[in-house]
């Protein structure tokens, strides 16, 4: 989460993927989790924002 607040918001999928240093496949499903939680927000169908 700290890398992700990190970043530029809101953020795109590729973004947090090269921030994190991992594929699209580890990536969508690691962000509908935190989605999920509550610890980021879809802004719209390509972006989402790092709630603090």
């Amino acid at each position: 989460m700290r890398l992700l607040a990190a970043i530029d918001q809101p953020f795109t999928v590729s973004e947090a993927r090269k921030t994190l240093d991992t594929t699209r496949r580890v990536a969508i499903p690691l962000l509908e989790l935190l989605d999920a939680r509550g610890w980021t927000r879809r802004i719209d169908a390509t972006r989402r924002i790092a709630v603090r």
